[in-house]
């Protein structure tokens, strides 16, 4: 994933739902494997594609498809969730593709705040929301699949320099 490749953002297709739901992670990461594309379709149009060079290497959702159990909306805040190809996981690429995502935000969502949450053990990811100039705010325990699942919850205030 060259930066000078050409980027886009877009609303998610139904076809680009499905091809989500088929990427597979391994070990840990399973757990972000999703069974169907069903709760993407449901809510698609607060899921967005992100493209590089015409194939979609990722995802964001906003509002309620990127809260977790336990997460209340709150006013001038923007809940923020988003998903990489697995094939580009691990690759150097995340500070790349994050920075598209948030280009795309500051362009449709002024002056909103950024929230997100991340599992606690998930450091790759949590250095990553770092790099992006997110800040910790807040643990966040909640019982998901009927066990507990620790979060990190994440902030972004508007106009913050970027990487």
């Amino acid at each position: 994933m060259d930066p000078s490749s050409k980027q886009q953002v877009r609303p998610m297709t139904v076809d680009e739902a499905e091809q989500v739901a088929a990427w597979r992670y391994s070990g840990g990461w399973s757990i972000y494997n999703l069974e169907s594309a069903q709760s993407l379709i449901v809510d698609l149009s607060n899921y967005y594609s992100i493209m590089f060079d015409g194939n979609l290497i990722g995802f964001c959702c906003i509002g309620e498809a990127a809260r977790v159990p336990g997460m209340t909306e709150e006013p001038a805040t923007l809940d923020l969730g988003v998903g990489m190809d697995p094939v580009q996981v691990g690759r150097g690429h995340g500070a790349a593709f994050g920075q598209v995502v948030l280009n795309f935000l500051s362009q449709t969502h002024l002056d909103k705040v950024l929230r997100a949450v991340v599992q606690s053990w998930n450091e790759r990811s949590l250095q990553l929301t770092r790099r992006l100039g997110f800040e910790d705010a807040a643990e966040l325990n909640v019982v998901q699949g009927g066990r507990p699942v620790s979060y990190r919850v994440v902030i972004k205030h508007p106009h913050q320099a970027r990487i």
